[in-house]
């Protein structure tokens, strides 16, 4: 059934899409230069100046149009949100959205790094909040993924003539791949006695 929130999401992903489009051709570079001599030319007769706060921040209009793009997709989000879109979508698109602007002109080791970033921090929420076994392993799994990301990231880009990221990642797989088939024994041993994959009920082993 189509709800409101269905198309709060679509057109947040539509703005999004365009917002990143334009930054992909350049087409925000000129509106953010001279948004940004606007502000600092009202920053420069008041006392303090924003522009102080920007210097001291490393901000600046004319240089750091990732930034601005995808401070512009958050607010965006954050309005759509709160007009009554669900936030799962939200989250999940807006941080693909995010991922792009920032990385898409960096070079390939910061791209890597960022996705290995957002990998790992995905996998540390689901971890954390959620209460579902099967749930959890899967953030687990995640979270070492990103860690050999930038495991091979660094030994490609670092020290490419040595293997020693991708021998890493080999153990980080090996170790991961037991932790799971371990870890999915014991839920499902669990699962037999108590029909749940809920945690908090996981209280077998208590006397």
């Amino acid at each position: 059934m189509w709800s409101k929130s269905n198309s709060l999401v679509i057109a947040f992903v539509t703005v999004a899409a365009l917002l990143v489009g334009a930054f992909a051709v350049h087409a925000v570079d000129a509106p953010l230069k001279q948004i940004g001599e606007m502000c600092t030319n009202a920053a420069t007769g008041m006392p303090g100046g924003f522009q102080r706060m920007f210097e001291a921040l490393g901000l600046s209009f004319g240089n750091d149009f990732d930034l601005w793009t995808a401070f512009a997709i958050v607010v965006v989000g954050l309005v759509v949100y709160v007009a009554g879109a669900d936030a799962a979508p939200l989250l999940v698109m807006g941080s693909l959205a995010v991922f792009f602007t920032l990385t898409l002109r960096e070079d390939f080791l910061t791209r890597y790094l960022t996705l290995a970033a957002m990998m790992f921090s995905i996998g540390l929420y689901g971890m954390t909040t959620s209460r579902n076994a099967v749930r959890v392993l899967m953030c687990i799994e995640l979270m070492l993924n990103a860690v050999n990301i930038n495991m091979v990231a660094f030994s490609r880009y670092i020290d490419p003539s040595e293997l020693r990221g991708q021998v890493f990642a080999v153990f980080i797989l090996t170790v991961a791949a037991a932790e799971a088939a371990v870890g999915l024994a014991i839920v499902l041993a669990i699962y037999r006695t108590s029909a749940s994959v809920n945690m908090e009920k996981f209280n077998l082993l208590k006397w």
